[in-house]
């Protein structure tokens, strides 16, 4: 195997290792939740890491091709942002729990059981376009970092940009993948049951206004 594609190996499986980061999990767990579905929840996952790579690769690239590095405390600054913003999420998580209620409609006299949620802004879901933007912020975060490692594992510009790209593919396939493992759970405990959609949510919610005002305190270290 060449020393290309021994690079690409080593990014593909980063990558994905990078995606599992409790930040990441709890940010997109807590949209998974808002309307349990396997194929929703492997689209948000994938539109996470697709903003989260985008970022890698322009900034990181720009960081590569010109030789500059970030100021030192922007990393910091950058994770106490997505602290707040993963705080917004649980928060607004939460609330949606609260707005869940669950309703009996008769149908061909049987009683058949629809969860409905009272959230004005339930009628336009933007969460995709939502996590693209938390995804972004996380690459923001994160580059500074990545791009210190480069030249311990690449010779040139070139590879640089090609581990980059390739660790991009890896967060991107490992995220829709565990987007769509959550969903498919969360879809199969919780679907018409408005008593453990309200709990999935809560505890999503929780988990990610925890990890968040973890971040806030340390600046993600």
């Amino acid at each position: 195997m060449s020393p290309v594609w021994h690079l690409a190996a080593a990014a593909l499986v980063l990558g994905a290792q990078h995606s599992f980061g409790p930040d990441h999990l709890a940010a997109v767990t807590a949209f998974a939740s808002r309307k349990p579905s396997w194929r929703r929840a492997a689209g948000l996952g994938a539109r996470w890491a697709l903003g989260h790579s985008a970022t890698i690769l322009l900034v990181g690239g720009a960081i590569i091709l010109s030789g500059l590095r970030l100021p030192v405390r922007f990393a910091p600054a950058a994770e106490r942002i997505v602290g707040v913003v993963l705080i917004m999420v649980g928060l607004s998580t939460i609330w949606r729990g609260w707005r869940l209620h669950g309703h009996a409609h008769a149908h061909d006299g049987e009683a058949h059981w629809h969860v409905h949620s009272h959230a004005k802004s339930e009628a336009h879901d933007h969460s995709h376009k939502a996590l693209f933007g938390i995804g972004m912020l996380h690459g923001l975060a994160g580059t500074g970092a990545l791009v210190a490692l480069l030249p311990a594992m690449t010779d040139s510009r070139t590879d640089g940009l090609v581990f980059l790209t390739v660790f991009g593919l890896g967060t991107v396939l490992s995220m829709s993948l565990f987007g769509a493992t959550a969903g498919r759970f969360l879809e199969l405990t919780t679907a018409r049951r408005a008593p453990l959609q309200r709990f999935a949510l809560a505890t999503a919610g929780t988990a990610s206004a925890l990890v968040g005002a973890w971040w806030l305190s340390t600046g993600g270290i």
